[in-house]
């Protein structure tokens, strides 16, 4: 069973406050040796540092069976829930910036991006990153069911996994049945949603045509699930009833779930916002259809 709650201090913040603090003693050196000037030049830079890695930057992270929590100083409390996250990616903010300095990279640079749905509202300031340190490495490989992408190398280690995986079979094969219960649960709420769409696309004398498909990172669509992490998709296409003009067919596709590879099994978090954006398409290509044909 896994343990209760951990706690891991965010160093940037640390960091940050300490400068500050050094700043602010520098200009409270010059206030009293009576460098008026570069005292309040000095405190206020002492000011703006702190002030603003006090409220913008989370001071520690709390990993608990549930979920992580990124804790700030003056702001709410940004949550993710472990069954909530689909993926979790090591990613260099300066090389995508293409800045570098081995200070910011050893206290900034490197983070760990969460992606999944926060709880309550997703905020401005919400980003979902964690300062990558080998605590905040070890519990999130702790108490997430999945596995951290984007490390260097790791293409190779991908490669090197997948040889030895032609070479003997897998005896702990990833058990399949949440991911199947959820893609069935998933296809039959998409027949629901679909319903009064077709009835709308009916009145156009169009009609919409369904499959499902398993999207790699890779971007590759496939008819059956992969051995690694994909997005169960729903691709809807549009025709005319009559199918003889083929220039004003529109497909569409929509995430339904976000599927990973656990440590023993598939994983699934569903997109919440499927049936809304399945609606806005689908309504989107059958106004484009109907004004290409009335053209």
């Amino acid at each position: 069973m896994k343990k209760g709650k951990r706690i891991a201090l965010n160093r940037l913040f640390n960091f940050c406050i300490i400068v500050g603090l050094f700043f602010a003693y520098m200009a409270y050196d010059c206030l009293i040796n009576g460098d008026t000037a570069w005292g309040i030049g000095i405190g206020t830079a002492a000011l703006l540092f702190a002030g603003s890695a006090a409220v913008f930057t989370p001071y520690c992270y709390v990993f608990d069976n549930e979920g992580l929590s990124l804790c700030y100083a003056f702001l709410p409390n940004e949550r993710y829930l472990w069954k909530c996250i689909y993926a979790i990616e090591a990613e260099d903010l300066e090389a995508a910036s293409g800045r570098r300095s081995l200070l910011l990279f050893l206290l900034y640079s490197v983070v760990f991006s969460i992606h999944g749905e926060t709880v309550g509202k997703c905020r401005f300031y919400m980003k979902g990153r964690i300062r990558k340190s080998f605590r905040t490495k070890r519990l999130l490989e702790h108490y997430w069911d999945g596995t951290i992408t984007g490390y260097l190398l790791e293409d190779v280690k991908e490669w090197l996994n997948k040889r030895k995986a032609k070479k003997q079979k897998q005896q702990d094969a990833h058990l399949k049945d949440e991911a199947v219960s959820m893609e069935r649960e998933a296809r039959a709420k998409a027949r629901e949603w679909l319903k009064p769409l077709e009835i709308e696309a009916a009145r156009y004398k169009l009609t919409i045509k369904s499959q499902y498909l398993y999207v790699t990172k890779n971007l590759e669509k496939l008819k059956s699930r992969p051995e690694e992490g994909y997005t169960y998709t729903l691709v809807a296409e549009i025709v005319p009833t009559d199918e003889t003009d083929i220039s004003h067919v529109t497909a569409v596709g929509v995430d339904l779930l976000y599927v990973r590879l656990g440590k023993k099994a598939y994983r699934g978090v569903k997109n919440k916002h499927a049936q809304e954006g399945l609606r806005l398409a689908v309504s989107a290509a059958i106004t484009d259809i109907t004004k290409g044909i009335r053209k």
